[in-house]
């Protein structure tokens, strides 16, 4: 995390920096430069700015020391292992180089995150970001009108990101510190704005027709009543009724019937291809944890065990992820590699809890409330690990970054009230 006076926190670095999040939606936009994509250009101008930091002051950020290090190198040493024995040491060490940029982009979160940033600039560019996406999704999916890209498809719209989990994950991701914001908007703009960016990633997430985006929504809507249960008072459960009213009519009039009919295959007892590939995923994926149950047969090789498993051949005969990032991580370095796993997830957990309470002895309710609000985030990915792997996500990435400056900022300020324990 950077200071408010170096070289980090410099509004150029902040908005290299921003720039990048900004990109995180828009795949298909992101390949536009020749050799290698838009953003990893934009990273290398961040690497250059930290580079310079690092010579200029001669010393880390402060964030360089953080509770995940040990976690990182603990993973990242099993995977190492997993690799040296893996029978696809190409897709392995393609896997390890993939672990490196996670690390590289946690280290970039952690050096340019600024408190200003992650309590107010963050939700909103994030929230801007996506909903930019989802309403172009929308604009497709509703009315077919697609200028930005040639639709490859003929049901759901997935705007300028891939495939329908990607588009509803980052449209339920951003949802949370929203509704914070509208708690805690100070004029009618601007939650009439905030609101907006939640009507966008709704657009988003409804284009998607995701199945598993339907229900993770709704486990996200569970948690944010649960975070907020200390607003149960009549006058919020007054906006609370108000806004469901809305959204309710909203719904009705302008939820296509091929979404609803997509969401009611949930309770169907007809076959479905893409049930039946899950299942065999877990299959294939359990089958393969018992043969190599320690370290696994090597970072990424999910798709070589698939490809080279018999239930390929009732399904295209092509490499497929395990569509779930714990069987991913299971069967690519085992259980010492899963349980790492759970512990840096733990980790997270933990500091995220321990911000909420300090915050809440400080007093500070707008910092706790936005710290829960991330917590959900995080946990709406977790969920969503489920469905899709998601160790290179970019906002699982900031996710985990988020909680490690939370909880020095939060440490911070309970040392500075109360002094050191």
């Amino acid at each position: 995390m950077s200071s408010e006076s170096d070289i980090l926190s410099h509004p150029f670095s902040q908005f290299v920096y921003y720039s990048v999040l900004c990109t995180i939606p828009f795949y298909y936009w992101r390949q536009i430069t020749p050799f290698i994509p838009l953003d990893w250009y934009i990273t290398l101008l961040l690497v250059a700015i930290l580079g310079i930091y690092l010579i200029s002051g001669k010393h880390m950020p402060p964030l360089f020391s953080n509770n995940l290090n040990k976690w990182f190198l603990l993973f990242f040493f099993i995977n190492v292992m997993s690799s040296m024995i893996s029978p696809y040491p190409t897709d392995a060490w393609d896997g390890l180089v993939v672990l490196v940029q996670v690390y590289v982009f946690v280290f970039i979160n952690l050096s340019f995150l600024t408190e200003k940033g992650v309590f107010e600039k963050l939700p909103v560019v994030i929230a801007m970001a996506a909903g930019l996406n989802g309403a172009i999704a929308g604009l497709d999916y509703f009315f077919g009108f697609n200028p930005f890209y040639e639709s490859e498809y003929t049901r759901a719209a997935y705007g300028l990101t891939t495939g329908a989990n990607n588009l509803s994950l980052m449209s339920v991701f951003v949802i949370p510190p929203m509704v914070h914001k509208i708690l805690n908007a100070k004029s009618p703009m601007g939650v009439f704005f905030y609101l907006g960016l939640i009507l966008c990633n709704v657009m988003g997430l409804v284009s998607s027709e995701s199945r598993g985006g339907f229900l993770i929504f709704f486990v996200m809507g569970i948690l944010l009543l649960i975070s907020n249960r200390h607003r149960f008072h009549p006058r919020f459960f007054g906006l609370a009724i108000s806004g469901v009213g809305v959204l309710m009519f909203l719904a009705v009039a302008a939820i296509p019937d091929t979404y609803v009919s997509r969401q009611k295959t949930l309770l169907s007892d007809q076959p479905d291809v893409s049930f039946q590939r899950r299942a065999a995923y877990i299959r294939v994926a359990l089958r393969s944890f018992s043969d190599n149950p320690i370290l696994g047969t090597g970072t990424n090789s999910f798709p070589q065990v698939w490809l080279a498993s018999p239930e390929t051949l009732f399904f295209e005969i092509t490499e497929r992820g395990a569509h779930n990032t714990y069987l991913d991580i299971l069967v690519g370095v085992g259980l010492l590699g899963l349980l790492t796993f759970f512990g840096l997830l733990f980790r997270v957990f933990r500091d995220f809890l321990s911000a909420i309470n300090n915050y809440d002895l400080l007093g500070n309710e707008f910092k706790r409330d936005m710290a829960s609000a991330y917590l959900v985030s995080f946990l709406t990915v977790c969920a969503y690990c489920l469905l899709k792997t998601l160790v290179d996500h970019k906002f699982f990435i900031l996710i985990i970054s988020i909680s490690q400056v939370l909880f020095f900022l939060s440490e911070q300020e309970r040392e500075d009230a109360y002094g050191r324990n």
